[in-house]
């Protein structure tokens, strides 16, 4: 019973380590974005036109990118106004340039930008309308 316990707290301890290894690297991935802003928006073929932006990452075969991800952003924009929020749809399977670019593991994921066009935040995996819409204050 006592080597159940040791293997199963080890195990515990081990998950625990491995998330914070996997948060930290996000956290370094998501500093060195911001900081990175032309080479984004050059691979997107756009420019930042004095909108917060929300960039939002799918695939054709996302089904959360089109009866979750898709209906949240519509909600932000709507909530916050189209003169203000600009939203860019990239799908990742046909642009991996740019996914890479903006860092994206997964669909769907957003990417939200400043007028200026730097990086506010990066939600790997579906972000809901009122966390979206918090970051888009914040920009």
């Amino acid at each position: 019973m006592p080597t159940r316990l040791l293997i199963l707290g080890l195990l515990v301890l081990a998950v625990a380590v491995a998330v914070l290894l996997v948060r930290r690297w996000n956290a370094r991935r998501s500093r060195a974005l911001a900081t990175s802003g032309t080479p984004m928006w050059d691979a997107l073929g756009e420019r930042p036109d004095g909108r917060r932006t929300v960039v939002a990452f799918s695939t054709p075969s996302c089904a959360a990118c089109r009866t979750a991800q898709a209906p949240a952003i519509a909600v932000a924009a709507e909530r916050l106004g189209p003169a203000t929020v600009r939203v860019i749809r990239v799908d990742a399977s046909r642009q991996p340039a740019v996914a890479h670019a903006f860092g994206v593991l997964t669909v769907p994921s957003t990417v939200v930008l400043e007028p200026a066009g730097r990086v506010v935040a990066v939600n790997q995996g579906f972000a809901p309308s009122g966390r979206l819409i918090e970051q888009l204050q914040r920009a």
